[in-house]
């Protein structure tokens, strides 16, 4: 089934600060929404990986805590391929997307970022957040397996945001 996919300010800022901080990396992160008919609405999203071939423990134990913590609300995957111009489907992306589809009985969105169309010198004033580097401050859930202390949901990263977006409005 195809969905139509809408995304939230807020969850695609995060997307693509993931996709900036590691631009030479494959990226993936879950989205969370809701889900009417054939519409996708995204309003959220958990950085998970920074790795091109990430190891299936680590995605698993991740999927595991946004599902406890979002339920049905955890609609599918994000992700970027390491080469920019690379606009083939990852197999990694496809295997989470199909473990969402099982932990909660209902069909995951699988959404690419095409990272050749990213820059992150960024002069018009569409993303300021790309401006202001705010990509450096992003956790994924590997870097909090490094440091715990890093918030992997980035709670004051998602907090800079709604500030620059009140700003700019």
């Amino acid at each position: 089934m195809k969905y139509q996919v809408e995304t939230q300010a807020l969850p695609y800022s995060t997307i693509i600060l993931h996709c900036l901080k590691y631009p030479s990396k494959g990226v993936f992160g879950l989205l969370i929404g809701n889900k009417k008919g054939d519409k996708v609405t995204v309003t959220g999203c958990v950085p998970l990986s920074h790795e091109s071939t990430p190891l299936a423990p680590p995605l698993e134990l991740a999927t595991a805590l946004v599902h406890g913590k979002f339920g049905v609300s955890l609609v599918g995957v994000y992700f970027s391929n390491s080469n920019p111009s690379d606009a083939s489907l990852n197999m990694y992306a496809t295997r989470l997307a199909d473990r969402i589809t099982s932990v909660t009985s209902s069909p995951a969105i699988l959404v690419q970022v095409m990272n050749e169309r990213l820059v992150s010198d960024c002069d018009q004033d569409r993303l300021a957040v790309i401006q202001k580097k705010l990509y450096r401050e992003l956790a994924d859930f590997e870097n909090h397996l490094d440091n715990p202390e890093f918030d992997f949901y980035n709670t004051n990263l998602s907090n800079k945001l709604v500030q620059v977006a009140e700003f700019r409005s």
